[in-house]
């Protein structure tokens, strides 16, 4: 039996109660990776680690990521920072599109250290769980290859991941800006490949001005649920173009940002199985 001794204060949720509660100088006991005692002042177990007075929590969630990239964009940060809008740095060549190259050039392996690299830092932090976006590479090998790295850093690392498809995340240079024959190539290929390859849970669609209107958002999402994907939406972010209420509509799992939402978005929302 594992005891975690010396805990200053055990903050976690009390389903009898259904409530979050904060216990404090008490001590945990694990059998077989299940806590069977929470309690002060209790018998030493086999192995002990002791806590010296510190914080315990559940592991965090985070439901928003993504990991799955070669370089990185910090300077972007400063750039956003100083003034520069998200849509002047993609003009000048930064943005999701400046991902592609390394995540495309890259072999599996590659991209493989960098995430697991990336999760060895989550789960110092305290992030056990994560929902994790594919979204740079943006044609269907890159996209697939992305998602058998999340799938064997899963299998393979402590944190669990919940995969997302984010094909629809920008529309690649090669396309010329034509997003018709994009949103074709996602939901004539793409979106049949990764519902075979069986790795990814989710699909997400990035629904803004620039990127994918209401309506391309949309034919995307419902062949998603075609290939049983359980949709997800970036919506109104920098816009409101209908983003909140196609998460509605669909019955999207999750709708992110929602800077731009409107009170009546938010409560159309709030009704909703989103």
């Amino acid at each position: 039996m594992l005891q975690l001794k010396n805990i200053g204060l055990l903050s976690t949720y009390n389903s009898t109660i259904e409530s979050f509660e904060s216990i404090k100088n008490c001590n945990i006991y694990i059998e077989n990776d299940i806590i069977i005692d929470i309690g002060e002042n209790k018998n030493n177990g086999d192995h002990m680690i002791d806590c010296n007075q510190k914080l315990v929590t559940p592991g965090f969630v985070d439901a928003h990521t993504h990991p799955v990239f070669k370089n990185g964009r910090e300077k972007e940060f400063i750039q956003r920072i100083s003034g520069k809008s998200y849509e002047e740095i993609a003009a000048e060549g930064g943005g999701i599109n400046s991902s592609i190259i390394g995540v495309r050039e890259s072999t599996e392996i590659e991209i493989l250290d960098h995430v697991k690299k990336r999760m060895d830092e989550f789960l110092s932090m305290g992030t056990t769980t994560i929902e994790a976006k594919t979204g740079y590479g943006l044609d269907t090998e890159s996209e697939l290859k992305s998602l058998r790295v999340l799938d064997h850093v899963h299998n393979n690392h402590k944190i669990d991941i919940f995969p997302t498809f984010l094909g629809a995340h920008s529309i690649p240079d090669e396309f010329n800006g034509d997003s018709n024959a994009y949103v074709d190539l996602l939901c004539n290929e793409m979106i049949p490949a990764v519902s075979e390859q069986g790795i990814a849970k989710f699909c997400d669609v990035f629904c803004e001005e620039g990127y994918f209107d209401l309506k391309e958002s949309r034919k995307i999402l419902k062949a998603a649920i075609e290939y049983d994907l359980v949709p997800r939406i970036h919506a109104d972010e920098f816009s409101n173009i209908g983003g909140s209420k196609l998460a509605s509509e669909v019955k999207a799992i999750s709708a992110d940002h929602l800077m731009e939402i409107s009170d009546e978005d938010i409560e159309l929302l709030s009704n909703s199985d989103t």
